[in-house]
């Protein structure tokens, strides 16, 4: 008698640097459940993240649908339900810990609902993870919920490890044509021999924004020691900051990228790159992702729990700061853990990819 497949339905995190991050889980997946036919229902944000990790070495779903969340609720809900009804699923597993999910995945009927108990929405789930209060990397969170559901769908034995002191799995993506396509008409087809990427901004947290004036030194220097050619990357709400770091800089043949890349050419662009430095966010997720050397700087979040994970990234933090891994968007006393990062401190860890 032929076995029907089994349909599941992942709901995909909301931002860039998360969704990095669940791609181990969704490799997880695959290998739990090969035959299954897996849907990442993603925010608009996200979306591009899902479509690269499904065309790389291990496709990862089979189809990518997006819901926004945000925009004409009520009618944006009910049409995310019905699509979701038409696809009869027997399975969501809940990457994202918001109400909503848990709401979605209960009002479309999916008869098997798995999440973390967050929210108030316990009620909702019919396999309720609770959260450890121990710390660990983020992605062994999503692995956790992949793991729940192999155990309720699988009477083998399994080794789930303690998600706690393992290594978290490198997440692993691909740039694909098209993204290389666009990154070379950003790039005007520059040849330079070595291509350094600046990530000057941070969504959402002023505290995580090594200063301007340091961006602007590293800059300099990068360019006079090395002859390096200096790419610099952000949202469109952070071109003013472009613009300080412009100002203050003296080398000159900057390309100023800030607020001109979509997803596509992000992943493009900084696959380009030979080093990229910046900010805790979600392009040096997808910069350390794509195995690019990568030098993210950390201050007011805990890197034990969000570093990129990647062959070639490392973090830039310095000891001895209190009040670092605080958490807050905006520093209430003298952002010490920042702005003790010095331009020489970040050159130093730097040369040793730009010494060719």
């Amino acid at each position: 008698m032929e076995v029907r497949r089994l349909n599941i339905l992942v709901r995909g995190t909301n931002w860039l640097g998360d969704a990095v991050m669940s791609i181990p889980a969704l490799v997880r997946l695959r290998r739990h459940f090969p035959d299954a036919h897996i849907t990442v229902l993603s925010s608009p944000v996200a979306r591009g993240i899902y479509v690269c990790a499904t065309q790389g070495r291990t496709p990862v779903a089979d189809e990518i649908l997006v819901h926004n969340s945000k925009e004409r609720r009520a009618s944006g809900f009910l049409r995310t339900v019905k699509a979701l009804r038409n696809r009869r699923f027997d399975l969501a597993i809940l990457f994202q810990n918001a109400f909503e999910a848990a709401l979605l995945a209960w009002v479309a009927g999916i008869p098997s609902r798995i999440g973390y108990d967050a929210q108030g929405r316990g009620i909702l789930l019919t396999d309720k993870i609770m959260p450890l209060n121990s710390p660990r990397h983020q992605i062994h969170d999503y692995i956790q919920l992949v793991d729940a559901a192999r155990l309720r769908f699988s009477a083998e034995e399994m080794n789930f490890g303690n998600y706690r002191g393992d290594l978290p799995p490198s997440p692993d993506l691909c740039a694909g044509p098209e993204q290389k396509e666009a990154a070379h008409r950003l790039l005007n087809g520059i040849n330079a021999e070595c291509i350094v990427a600046l990530n000057i901004g941070a969504t959402n947290s002023e505290a995580k924004r090594w200063p301007d004036i340091r961006f602007a030194e590293l800059a300099d220097r990068m360019v006079e020691e090395y002859g390096v050619k200096i790419v610099l990357l952000g949202t469109q709400a952070e071109r003013a900051i472009a613009e300080r770091v412009l100002e203050k800089m003296t080398a000159r043949g900057v390309i100023n990228l800030v607020g001109r890349t979509d997803l596509e050419a992000l992943v493009g662009v900084l696959d380009r790159c030979d080093l990229v430095v910046g900010n805790d966010t979600g392009s040096a997720h997808v910069a350390a992702a794509l195995g690019r050397p990568t030098l993210t700087l950390f201050g007011p979040t805990n890197e034990f729990e969000t570093a990129p994970i990647g062959p070639r990234a490392e973090v830039v933090r310095i000891d001895g700061v209190d009040c670092a891994r605080c958490m807050f968007r905006t520093c209430p006393i003298d952002h010490r853990c920042m702005t003790g990062i010095t331009t020489d401190l970040v050159l130093e860890r730097a040369r040793r990819h730009l010494n060719r």
